[in-house]
């Protein structure tokens, strides 16, 4: 489902409002949630709320058996930024979209890093933060960086553990 589908069935656009953003896009390539909040006032907070909620109620949850990793997606995250939000490229589709995996619980955070800094739409699928920590581990591999950072501790505090070690 795309943003604008989910935000005319949360009420907050109309199909001509959605309609008016897509045509907009075809002349200005910017991310249609911007769009909709300058063209029609839409709070951001409220257009990833509908867009986090919508993915998760809508998300498949991957095993590690289910889902084979791409390698040529890999070089499209920095180490730091996989594990700081929590993102694990999967593949890319025919349309250049990427997909990539992260919990439910970070979401938000994986959202807000591709819609801010990738140059490609993102969609998601959803898995455990075992599956993921393992995954980041294997291809974005840092000194003291495990599962315990995707499902408890905070990576600000992993690091200052290690800082505080040294």
């Amino acid at each position: 489902m795309r943003i604008g589908e989910m935000l005319i069935s949360a009420g907050l656009l109309t199909p001509e409002e959605t309609e008016r953003i897509l045509r907009r896009q075809q002349s200005h390539p910017e991310p249609f949630g911007l769009l909709a909040q300058r063209m029609f006032g839409l709070d951001p907070q409220k257009i990833e709320e509908v867009w986090t909620e919508t993915t998760i109620r809508l998300a498949n949850i991957v095993r590690p058996s289910d889902e084979e990793i791409d390698l040529n997606v890999i070089d499209l995250v920095t180490r730091r930024q996989a594990w700081q939000f929590r993102f694990l490229p999967i593949r890319m589709e025919s349309d250049g979209a990427l997909v990539a995996a992260t919990t439910t619980k970070h979401l938000s955070r994986a959202v807000r890093f591709a819609t801010r800094v990738l140059d490609r739409p993102c969609s998601f699928i959803m898995t455990d933060a075992e599956y993921l920590a393992a995954r980041l581990e294997m291809y974005y591999a840092l000194p003291g960086l495990d599962e315990r950072v995707v499902s408890e501790l905070q990576l600000q505090d992993l690091l200052q553990l290690g800082d505080d070690a040294a």
